[in-house]
């Protein structure tokens, strides 16, 4: 048994639980998080307690991410298992976390800019010979198993497999039914689009930028939407940006819409190749991410000080500082 970390704002109760990744991957309803996850959630409560925003409209449970170890863990503390999502609910969450969910989303994109990179820059494979034909035609590249978290599950490769990945491929294989094989680009930024869906639809909530170092989350910056829309503009064009967002919304919502509520990100990159590239669909997480987080707190800081200046103009409130 392992501490779960909770509080309630309002009628509604929130969760951290940033080991849900390792936990969609695992599967199993008795799985228990290393303790290198369960201390990062135990660092990091009261940040997410002052900073994840309330819906007032909804009385729920909101966890980080929703999976079936959470659900047992949740109807073991007393939880009534009615008020929670169905068996069939979470392996639509699980099915559509995995990377080929992210690359099917990519291939229903369409745009014609050339400095934004197609699908095919990675593949599904379902063997050794698929993954070792795919290196041979593109020389470096990054494997992928299909359901992972902070930073585990991927292996970067040169030229060809060593043994050790010959191994690992396998397993993973045998374990999730594929490996997700792309081709390797030198990152000069990544950010990602960030989306809550609900009954109704998908509403796009802001941008996230963030850094990670070797497949694993590092840290995000802090900005408002139209710096970080600023960012990314210069490197494709500002109509391609809107038209990608807006076309995302629409996939997203005809995938997910009456099967999945909460919120979500699409992680996307710029990067190297002759010119700068942008790719749109990286990884799409269905969860709470901490670029969400990031963009509450700059949108939390920003309201306050704007009401402190108003005070400040009416007489109530002396130079906010």
């Amino acid at each position: 048994m392992f501490r779960m970390y909770a509080w309630t704002m309002s009628d509604q109760t929130y969760i951290f639980n940033p080991e849900h990744d390792l936990c969609l991957a695992n599967g199993d309803e008795n799985f228990i998080p290393p303790r290198s996850a369960m201390g990062f959630a135990k660092e990091n409560t009261d940040l997410s307690e002052r900073l994840m925003r309330p819906n007032k409209q909804r009385r729920q449970i909101i966890p980080w991410g929703w999976n079936h170890s959470l659900k047992k863990r949740l109807i073991n503390e007393g939880v009534d298992p009615a008020t929670l999502p169905s068996e069939e609910e979470l392996q639509f969450i699980r099915t559509h976390s995995r990377r080929e969910f992210a690359l099917d989303v990519h291939s229903r994109l369409s745009c014609a800019d050339s400095q934004v990179i197609g699908p095919d820059y990675r593949i599904v494979a379902t063997s050794l010979s698929d993954i070792e034909a795919f290196i041979s035609a593109n020389g470096s590249a990054v494997l992928k198993s299909p359901l992972s978290g902070s930073g585990k599950g991927i292996r970067f490769v040169r030229e060809g497999l060593s043994e050790s990945d010959e191994g690992w491929c396998r397993k993973t294989i045998e374990k999730q039914g594929s490996v997700i094989v792309e081709r390797r680009f030198e990152i000069i930024k990544e950010c990602a689009m960030l989306f809550e869906c609900h009954h109704e639809g998908i509403d796009f909530i802001g941008y996230s930028l963030f850094e990670s170092r070797n497949g694993a989350y590092s840290r995000n910056i802090v900005a408002s939407n139209e710096e970080i829309e600023d960012i990314i503009v210069g490197y494709i064009s500002r109509d391609t940006l809107t038209g990608i967002r807006e076309n995302l919304r629409s996939i997203l919502a005809n995938a997910l819409v009456g099967h999945y509520e909460g919120f979500l990100g699409v992680d996307q990159m710029i990067c190297q190749a002759a010119s700068p590239v942008f790719i749109p669909v990286s990884e799409i997480n269905l969860r709470m991410t901490m670029g969400l987080i990031a963009r509450n707190q700059y949108d939390f800081h920003n309201n306050f000080v704007t009401s402190c200046w108003y005070l400040r103009d009416i007489g109530i409130l002396s130079n906010p500082s």
